[in-house]
């Protein structure tokens, strides 16, 4: 029993190296094109007017995304890889192509509404991934988490009617908020309770696992407690050819109790 529950803690341990590795970007452009093509071919045959909209609206943000994430982590002073920068574009592009299908498909007439609450849910969930991966702090992520949407409301523009303009950066907005109130929920009661920031220990412990980084150690280091401890160090001369040291670190004695005693057993042996 013992011996089958050893080989399960080494099997689960050797699989947790592949928690965090993400695909090589060639990967995750290919699949992120497929997806925007997919999208372009089911709006073709909707309707004429939803031309290039897979093009405009998934391919194009996707991309952009994905170029400009990790410049933009890095000019903050993060690391963030180009696999990883690829990986979180092509999820964010499916998961705003599964939510769009339900509007090409069902609710038609609704699709600039749909497409809009889409952008503006990409755009909270890449926030809570950087918060989580690259920087705990809110401000300092919101442009990077904010480009894929960006792009595909600038893209949207020539798609749908005048409505579109005003109703997508409302549910930028409120999704952004809603986003911002979960990380906060989530990041409060470890504050509350020992004054730490569990987001930033995630970063840490990520860029730790992935990147070889010191942060685990400087993040310790800034929760901790500086310490002194007294030291007093005593040197005597017991004769000409040798000497001795004392090392004092207790100060339930006075240094000069302890000296005496010292000399007394040195005295004592010769």
């Amino acid at each position: 029993m013992q011996q089958g529950r050893t080989e399960s803690s080494v099997k689960i341990e050797s699989m947790s190296r592949y928690i965090f590795t993400a695909p090589g970007w060639p990967k995750s452009i290919l699949i992120l094109v497929l997806l925007g093509l997919l999208i372009e071919a089911i709006s073709w045959r909707l309707s004429p007017q939803y031309r290039f909209f897979g093009i405009l609206c998934f391919i194009l943000p996707g991309l952009a995304a994905l170029i400009t994430t990790r410049p933009l982590i890095t000019m903050i002073g993060r690391h963030m890889t180009w696999n990883r920068s690829a990986l979180l574009a092509v999820s964010c592009t499916l998961f705003s192509s599964l939510i769009t299908l339900i509007g090409l498909i069902a609710l038609r007439e609704f699709l600039a509404l749909i497409f809009a609450i889409a952008l503006g849910f990409i755009f909270g969930l890449r926030l809570l991934i950087l918060v989580s991966i690259a920087d705990y702090r809110i401000n300092r992520v919101i442009v990077p988490a904010l480009i894929q949407s960006l792009v595909g409301y600038i893209g949207g523009l020539f798609i749908f009617p005048q409505p579109f303009v005003v109703l997508a950066p409302v549910l930028f907005l409120l999704f952004g908020t809603g986003f911002a109130i979960l990380i906060w929920l989530i990041d409060r009661p470890l504050y509350r309770a020992f004054r730490i920031r569990g987001l930033e220990f995630l970063n840490a412990f990520i860029a730790h696992l992935t990147d070889g980084s010191r942060s685990m150690e400087e993040f310790f280091r800034g929760i901790g407690e500086e310490a002194f401890v007294p030291q007093v160090s005593i040197f005597c001369r017991i004769s000409s050819s040798q000497f001795r040291m004392f090392i004092q670190d207790r100060w339930e004695r006075s240094v000069v109790e302890t000296f005496l005693q010292y000399c007394a057993i040195s005295s004592r042996r010769r």
